[in-house]
């Protein structure tokens, strides 16, 4: 069960890197959290069993603005696969999501005691926005900071 979990896990972090990069190149290729609308329905892609990348329904519920400081998360119901019968998986983590042709997000949150299989997308901006930040300085990687942001933008990236 543990191999499999992490097979699992490993695969759509791997799917996530992988459709991420062939839409990065532009920018009208991501939906911003000010575009999504509940009821917004769209795909996503993971790993079930094996090594078969399948394709699973989204619809939007709702987005929760600053639900952690700077950071929104888009709920969803996903339907498809087993996710009937098993709720979101652990190993959904970075599955990404679509809606209008536009990557939306990864899914990144689960609630593990909804009786409806409802996941938390994290925003592909806010992850973007991520590898925008300045590196840290000498004094702020002395402070606490062990490491540093690559120097290039996501676009570069």
């Amino acid at each position: 069960m543990r191999t499999k979990t992490l097979l699992l896990l490993t695969s759509a972090i791997v799917l996530a890197v992988v459709m991420s990069s062939q839409v990065s190149a532009q920018n009208s290729k991501f939906m911003s959290v000010d575009e999504v609308r509940q009821g917004m329905k769209g795909f996503g892609k993971t790993v079930f069993q094996g090594t078969t990348i399948e394709q699973f329904d989204v619809e939007v519920l709702g987005v929760l603005k600053n639900f952690a400081p700077k950071q929104d998360m888009i709920l969803v119901r996903l339907a498809g696969g087993p996710l009937e019968r098993t709720g979101v998986i652990a190993g959904m983590s970075g599955s990404p999501v679509y809606i209008d042709g536009k990557l939306l997000g990864a899914v990144a949150f689960a609630f593990p005691f909804s009786k409806d299989p409802i996941a938390g997308v994290q925003p592909i901006q806010q992850m973007l926005g991520i590898l925008d930040q300045k590196p840290a300085t000498p004094q702020r990687a002395a402070a606490g900071g062990s490491g540093t942001l690559p120097q290039e933008s996501p676009t570069a990236f």
